[in-house]
């Protein structure tokens, strides 16, 4: 009888241990999965314009941790849209900024500061952009991010997924 009581508490104590390596586990991928260490999501939203009209289009950032550096580059359809200038934001205020628009249709971004910047869901900056005049029909353009890279304070690279934005232009 003894044998049957100590494989039942051994079985019991299994089972409790298996439950719990699996509750560990998905404890530790959901705060890893919200983790800025895995990376974050650059991106643009989808917007709608119309032809000749002036549109601000923010640059997100969804997660981010000690960010101090960054490297853009964008590319847009220059026949459709002129590229006006760009502005920080509160976030990012404290970081310096150059935008390098000599080749149209191509925008080079760099930013920096010496503390990073922490939060979630952040405006690094605000490109604002001119509709051609005179379309007609509808048009989609896309902004795509053709390089990007991001780098902490401590300049350790920060693992970065782009999202391009989409503007449809109506006439």
């Amino acid at each position: 009888m003894n044998g049957k009581i100590l494989y039942g508490k051994m079985r019991l104590f299994s089972g409790i241990l298996r439950s719990g390596s699996f509750l560990l586990f998905f404890v530790l991928a959901a705060f890893f999965a919200e983790s800025p260490a895995l990376g974050a999501e650059l991106a643009l939203p989808d917007l709608q314009a119309k032809a000749g009209q002036d549109i601000r289009v923010p640059l997100m950032i969804d997660q981010v941790d000690r960010l101090a550096g960054v490297k853009l580059i964008l590319k847009y359809n220059e026949d459709l849209l002129t590229f006006k200038g760009s502005a920080r934001t509160q976030s990012t205020d404290s970081m310096m900024h150059v935008v390098n628009d000599k080749t149209p249709g191509k925008l080079i971004i760099v930013m920096a500061s010496a503390r990073g910047i922490a939060g979630r869901d952040i405006t690094l900056l605000t490109l604002f952009f001119s509709v051609k005049k005179g379309l007609t029909g509808n048009h989609e353009v896309s902004i795509e991010t053709a390089e990007v890279q991001l780098m902490s304070d401590d300049l350790r690279d920060i693992p970065c997924k782009t999202k391009p934005g989409k503007i449809t232009i109506l006439p």
